[in-house]
């Protein structure tokens, strides 16, 4: 019976080790434990304690990722405390880190942003690391009465390696409310009371690794995700955010002789807009600063001016100074995704970015990214994301965006002559977030640099702007091209030409067989092209005449080529009616890309 029961447990724990060695066979390391411990004091104040114990697996683990840990913080509203950090080694042995361990240094982020200099990053290097050690980290970030305004946490539950143990508590005075959901998992908290506190613990196990799969889609929302907050409010968070004096927009001598000169030069008010667009995204430099290490604080448009630089925030802040001062009426707005966002959960942490509402008298309005120059009003860019804007004359409005599916369509009808010029004329008809309206209001029609292929930008002459507006363009190339051929013995090749910013802009070629994940794709699409060709006597098409239908759950495909004497006719075109491609349909989007993609699709043959 002894030996029975002895071959029992040695079977069970047999098939424990399997398991676990099976979870963390091709990772580099996992985690033995993760705590991560939010409070509320009595005072304002917040603590958030850290702490992990971190098993190491392979040399690469401890030689290039986890040989050293980082935790950046604001010393002029934070303190930071490390409790511990310690190595056990394979052996047992404990390795204490030594002081000289421990380094303060200046963020990556902040180096270029003299304004935030004051920002520091701990790196701790471990000592004693090997294969099966053990790193322990334990630290404290104490957060003083206003800095943050309110105790939020917006947390991916998964790390890039697998976690055995994950716990979250958060702890906050019993008279005060948490609000808080959670993303991809159903997991409850435990809620306890201990003294005057409130404590909400939740406890997840066997988190596997983050996928290292492309295309998936963004800020990781097909993982595991906790989201709460002490703020019930967000229409507070948000008045407190606009009552710093930044707010006021204000601008000096030199802003305001910036401006007028600016007017002067411009005809109307959309031009003026752009211009004071183009000032701000390419005069002042982009501090890459999250909000979290600045307190949610925002310097005043002229501190911003003088610096020649800002952080997302900061920039539109100038950006609406600067166009109030011409008369156009501008909001800041806040970008949230719609898969986090909550209006009953009072957060900041959900933040992706920052634009600016603009009012014009033609559509009406216009939102202007502050990084870039967006050639299309972001309204028809921004699928799944809620925008924020924060009007200090009215309140907060949370409007969720619509999915506007983009379309591209394209006719070349050209011809080629004996000595294998190819001329003639193209016809591109661009709606939605594929249309590039404020470019061309922009550039008046000047941009030519949107083929890839067999015409490029120096082969296309003369744009024509048929028809222009906000939701659908229309335009007219004239198309001349000396060498539109790929020489090969007796054989001639032409790539056929595409957008540059449809399908192809997405960097999406060879895709895997299998995929564990989900995939996202910038916008529904559907792009179309006509190719039709006429050629010179001695010319013959060698590329077999074909015609292919594909219809399934992830869109549609379709190419046929037609050959009649004198003319080839190509007719290529793909629907994709899925923005996020669930691992379900990912076969039926991968016929469709793989198609689209071909090489035999993407080019003609002819012989001589």
């Amino acid at each position: 019976m002894k030996k029975c029961l002895t071959y029992l447990l040695f079977s069970v724990f047999s098939l424990l080790s399997a398991i676990s060695y099976s979870q963390n066979e091709n990772s580099d390391a996992v985690y033995l434990k993760l705590t991560k411990e939010y409070t509320l004091n009595p005072d304002g104040s917040m603590d958030f304690r850290y702490s992990k114990k971190l098993k190491l697996l392979t040399y690469r683990s401890f030689n290039s990722l986890y040989g050293e840990s980082t935790v950046i913080y604001n010393p002029a509203g934070q303190v930071l405390k490390i409790n511990e950090v310690y190595t056990t080694m394979a052996d047992g042995k404990k390795v204490v880190a030594p002081k000289n361990a421990l380094n303060e240094v200046l963020p990556a982020m902040a180096v270029n942003a003299p304004a935030y200099n004051n920002l520091r990053e701990m790196v701790i290097t471990h000592t004693g690391t090997e294969r099966n050690a053990i790193l322990n980290l334990d630290y404290l970030i104490h957060s003083k009465k206003g800095f943050y305004p309110a105790l939020m946490g917006n947390d991916v539950l998964a790390e890039t390696e697998p976690v055995n143990e994950l716990t979250v508590k958060v702890r906050i005075p019993r008279d005060t409310r948490l609000s808080y959901k959670t993303l991809n998992t159903n997991q409850l908290p435990v809620i306890s009371m201990e003294g005057s506190d409130t404590v909400y613990t939740w406890t997840f196990r066997d988190i596997p690794a983050i996928s290292m799969e492309e295309f998936q889609p963004a800020n990781y929302d097909n993982y595991p995700r906790l989201i709460f907050s002490s703020g019930n409010d967000r229409n507070a968070l948000f008045s407190g955010i606009q009552k710093q004096p930044a707010f006021a927009y204000f601008c000096d001598d030199e802003m305001k002789k910036a401006v007028h000169d600016l007017m002067t030069k411009s005809k109307e008010k959309t031009e003026l807009l752009l211009k004071l667009q183009e000032k701000v995204v390419n005069e002042f430099k982009m501090w890459p600063i999250p909000l979290k290490y600045t307190g949610f604080t925002c310097r005043t448009a002229v501190e911003i001016w003088h610096s020649n630089g800002g952080t997302q925030i900061e920039k539109a802040v100038l950006l609406i100074a600067l166009l109030k001062e011409a008369g156009i009426n501008a909001i800041p707005v806040a970008e949230v995704r719609n898969r986090v966002f909550d209006e009953k959960i009072g957060s900041l942490m959900d933040i992706d970015e920052f634009i600016v509402k603009a009012e014009i008298k033609e559509p009406g309005m216009v939102y202007l990214s502050i990084s870039t120059l967006n050639p299309q009003d972001l309204k028809y860019n921004s699928p799944d994301r809620v925008f924020v804007e924060m009007d200090p004359s009215d309140k907060t409005k949370f409007i969720k965006m619509e999915d506007y599916p983009d379309k591209i369509s394209g006719i070349f009808k050209c011809k080629i002559d004996s000595g294998k010029q190819l001329s003639g004329e193209i016809t591109l008809t661009l709606v939605n977030g594929s249309n590039p309206w404020l470019q061309l209001t922009r550039d008046k029609g000047k941009d030519r640099s949107v083929f890839t292929g067999g015409i490029v930008a120096s082969d296309v002459k003369d744009p024509w702007i048929v028809n222009s507006d906000v939701k659908e363009s229309l335009i007219r190339y004239t198309v001349q091209k000396n060498k539109a051929f790929r020489k090969d013995s007796n054989f001639s090749f032409l790539t056929l030409p595409v957008m540059t910013k449809g399908i192809e802009s997405w960097g999406i070629r060879l895709l895997p067989k299998k995929r564990m994940t989900a995939l996202e794709i910038p916008s529904e699409m559907e792009e179309s092209y006509e190719y039709a060709l006429v050629i010179p006597e001695g010319m013959s098409t060698f590329s077999p005449v074909k015609k292919i239908e594909i219809n399934n759950l992830a869109g549609s495909f379709r190419y046929e080529l037609k050959s009649e004497k004198a003319k080839v006719t190509v007719i290529k075109s793909i629907k994709l009616k899925k923005r996020i491609i669930q691992v379900s349909d990912y076969g039926d989007f991968k016929a469709l890309m793989d198609n689209w993609n071909n090489d035999r699709y993407r080019e003609i043959i002819f012989e001589e």
